[in-house]
């Protein structure tokens, strides 16, 4: 049983919100947990500091809630989860990778998500330069994320915006070239997403003859039957799940095979335990699982040591994305790109990463 947090300190460190693009904020909060022993361990999540510490105050009740919390609770205690793993691995003085069952790798490639809106894709310019400065930070891998792909309106007949969308696509290939990994995000989980099947299995024919990696939500959310179809007639990988929290969502996503990558945030589904949990589901029935990672440095840190134990090479990949909550509450960047791309996955004991001068600490006592 997960322990209590008997005379422990704990520090909750809420951080400038996440910008996920098309005007959507996310709140994030660092947790620092510190036992008797003064062993602290760093946990992260996609909540406020309010909510952070009702999490803790139902943790202290009973630790048990770690994995019978509502979803919304479940958020808040991924920061607590992920804590604890590093405190054990500082007891045990192993990185979370080998407590994770041994890692198969030292470095994990990494990939970055541009997120531009459907008139800078249009022009070549501008969606150059955007691409470029990717590939000139040392990226290997690029999501591309456009907002208004796929949502046509009247301004042009439905073949004039398959003219548009199939030149955005090839547009990108060109412009990076062949040594460059590229994967499609369509957001299908946007509530207003109005696309349907047809356009999904259209669009992947585009994707597939372009050589991207996979597709990343290409239906609504709901439409699993669709998902289904879908993944079973394309050739392309088809991704999705980023939103969902619940372990038994990934579950069902996993038992009907409604996509070949899971897309699961350690910082948000309830810490480094479940997302081995969604692992195991995954694996069982061949499907992959790539952590969605538009978090901080310390989940950045867990998806390394979540994906250094990886055996497969082809999706063992993290996301990162360029922003000061990677590398602001360190003293020095842990995270630097080498020639291929990749990020070494740290080695110190625990999470490996230790926060600096940089992060300030409310701390507050239990």
């Amino acid at each position: 049983m997960a322990p209590r947090f008997v005379n422990y300190l704990t520090q909750v460190i809420p951080l400038p919100p996440v910008d996920w693009g098309g005007g959507i904020k996310k709140d994030v909060t660092l947790l620092a947990l510190t036992n008797p022993d003064n062993v602290t361990g760093l946990g992260s999540t996609y909540t406020n500091s309010t909510q952070m510490q009702k999490a803790l105050n139902l943790y202290q009740q009973d630790p048990a809630i770690l994995q019978a919390a509502n979803p919304e609770m479940t958020v808040a205690l991924s920061a607590v989860d992920i804590a604890l793993w590093d405190i054990l691995g500082k007891e045990t003085n192993q990185p979370v990778s080998e407590l994770l069952g041994g890692r198969q790798r030292d470095r994990v490639l990494a990939y970055a998500t541009l997120d531009v809106p459907m008139a800078t894709a249009l022009s070549s310019y501008r969606f150059q330069k955007r691409l470029r400065n990717l590939i000139d930070q040392g990226f290997k891998a690029i999501k591309l994320s456009i907002d208004g792909f796929g949502h046509r309106d009247r301004g042009k007949s439905d073949s004039e915006w398959r003219l548009c969308e199939v030149a955005i696509l090839e547009s990108a290939r060109n412009i990076v070239g062949d040594d460059i990994r590229l994967m499609f995000d369509a957001y299908g989980s946007d509530p207003d997403w109005t696309p349907e099947f047809n356009w999904a299995v259209e669009t992947a024919a585009v994707l597939e003859k372009l050589e991207y990696l996979w597709f990343e939500e290409p239906l609504s959310a709901d439409a699993l039957d669709d998902y289904v179809r879908l993944t079973r007639r394309v050739d392309i990988a088809i991704a999705g799940g980023e939103d969902k929290v619940r372990v038994e969502d990934f579950a069902t996503l996993s038992d009907i095979a409604a996509v070949n990558i899971l897309q699961p945030d350690c910082t948000q589904v309830g810490g480094i335990t479940a997302m081995q949990a969604i692992r195991t589901l995954a694996n069982s029935n061949n499907v992959e699982v790539v952590p969605h990672g538009w978090n901080t440095g310390v989940g950045l840190a867990a998806d390394l040591h979540l994906q250094a134990t990886t055996e497969k090479a082809q999706f063992c990949m993290v996301e990162v994305m360029p922003h000061p909550s990677i590398t602001n509450i360190f003293d020095q960047n842990p995270f630097l790109l080498d020639g291929d791309g990749t990020i070494a996955v740290p080695t110190g004991p625990g999470l490996g990463v230790t926060l600096g001068d940089k992060a300030t600490l409310a701390t507050l006592r239990n």
